[in-house]
């Protein structure tokens, strides 16, 4: 019997997921942000955060790549939304967008 842990068996199903979105997109800025989809979905924001953020020294900030980026960095934020009784999280200060990035007062 192996003694592989289910941490062990998860990065490896996750290692397998991410070859296969390589595999199916090759080397293009829709395959970084799909990456890094998985990545957040999985728990694993900081890894994905910071895929986002080559993309933007890897594919230049073409309309295209700024938009997937943007989009990644949203994505994250409503899939980490912190609740109202979590004070702690509330007060967390967030990384910035790219500086181009339009901000709108709520």
């Amino acid at each position: 019997m192996h003694n592989e842990t289910s941490s062990d068996l998860s990065q490896a199903g996750l290692n397998i997921a991410i070859q296969d979105i390589k595999d199916e997109l090759f080397d293009t800025p829709e395959c970084d942000y799909a990456i890094a989809q998985l990545l957040t979905r999985w728990g694993q924001a900081e890894k994905a955060e910071q895929l986002l953020d080559e993309m933007l020294m890897k594919w230049g900030t073409s309309p295209e790549v700024l938009a997937l980026t943007q989009r990644g960095h949203t994505e994250m934020v409503s899939t980490s939304e912190p609740s109202a009784d979590n004070d702690e999280t509330i007060r967390k200060p967030q990384k910035t967008a790219p500086a181009n990035l339009e901000v709108v007062a709520a």
